[in-house]
């Protein structure tokens, strides 16, 4: 059954949305279902672009009101999901004949993985289109951790910072919503959580048990209650956590919810299983447990973690050695560089002539 949606701003630009209630969902959640839709020129059907509607289920008014904070949140950015609002409806209904009100939310039609799926090996859309750039990215997820995370993140990172400086605070990331689109981009989604940042003043907590977000991401302030401290470094937190599970492939923090949230208020994050230096010290950074040790913006995260480390230099000392020269044995004092070497170094070049080759190697350079 195709069901029209139009509101007064859609009559006014000459638009409306339309999808079939009978085809397959794109996907479904707690707030609705999601169906491919159209965005329709209404003088022109035959002009249209492909949409994502979500149709909300039983609106309550917190529904409603979680629905309009998402769809106020209209960023043109390549790595931010594109919202286009909340459509109040009137539709018949089918079996009772009556008109009902029902609630929509539309926004841009992305085909793609999430970056979580992606990282399981998942290369293929919920409609059954093959990701080409989801294969480039998991290709270097297994042959180069470091290149595939720096990568992600300052994608990841300039879509946040955009949100962050419309006066957002997403207070969801994570890599479940996080996707690699078909036409090669990489996107944050989902604004259901969002908040504007408001400036501190005093504390204000949630109600027990009310958790935003996951608890595997939670930052400190999140697992806390303490709303009016929700700012830019709680997703920073998160994006510390995400960029911890993308290089070790698992979650700093395991057990019931229970133990995960006493770990996010109390322990530190085991950075040092991060073997890349530039890595490890981000994600220390970014996953501190007082707000203000950690980054300030995602701006200086991204930047840090485009750092290269430079290799470390060659230690030269020169040592005399004496030379016996000619039948009268004239002793001819020569310097030569010599490099060096721990103990260790030794032991593992021993037994294939290591320490000679790089000598010489050394020599000829010079």
């Amino acid at each position: 059954m195709i069901v029209r949606i139009q509101g007064n701003t859609e009559l006014k630009n000459g638009i409306y949305y339309e999808y079939d209630s009978a085809s397959i969902p794109l996907g479904k959640g707690g707030m609705g279902t999601v169906y491919q839709g159209f965005c329709i020129n209404a003088e022109n059907p035959s002009e249209f672009v492909p949409v994502a509607i979500k149709a909300i289920h039983h609106p309550t008014k917190d529904l409603i009101d979680r629905a309009m904070r998402e769809a106020s949140i209209q960023i043109d950015h390549p790595n931010l999901l594109r919202m286009y609002g909340l459509i109040p409806n009137m539709e018949k209904d089918e079996y009772t004949k009556e008109y009902q009100l029902k609630y929509y939310l539309v926004m841009e039609r992305i085909v793609g993985v999430s970056l979580e799926k992606l990282m399981e090996g998942v290369l293929i859309d919920t409609s059954g289109t093959f990701i080409d750039f989801a294969k480039e990215l998991y290709e270097q997820y297994v042959s180069d951790r470091s290149a595939f995370v720096k990568r992600i993140v300052s994608a990841v990172g300039q879509g946040l910072e955009a949100l962050h400086n419309m006066g957002y605070v997403h207070r969801d990331v994570d890599p479940s919503n996080v996707m690699v689109t078909e036409d090669g981009k990489i996107k944050l989604i989902d604004y259901g959580v969002s908040k504007a940042i408001q400036v501190y003043n005093g504390p204000k907590l949630t109600q027990a048990g009310a958790l935003i977000g996951k608890i595997d991401y939670a930052a400190p302030e999140i697992i806390s209650g303490d709303v009016n401290n929700h700012n830019k470094t709680t997703d920073i937190y998160a994006l510390g956590i995400m960029i911890y599970k993308m290089y070790i492939g698992a979650l700093p923090f395991l057990g019931d919810n229970t133990q995960v949230m006493h770990a996010q208020m109390n322990t530190p994050i085991p950075a040092n299983n991060i073997s890349d230096p530039v890595i490890r010290s981000v994600v220390q950074k970014a996953a501190a447990k007082v707000q203000a040790d950690r980054y300030q913006d995602v701006g200086s995260l991204v930047a840090d973690i485009r750092k290269e480390v430079a290799p470390k230099p060659v230690r030269i000392k020169t040592e005399k050695v004496k030379e016996k020269k000619g039948p009268k044995e004239k002793k001819v004092v020569v310097e030569r560089p010599s490099i060096e070497v721990k103990s260790w170094m030794w032991a593992c070049a021993a037994a294939g002539g290591i320490i000679i080759g790089l000598a010489a190697s050394l020599l000829s350079s010079l």
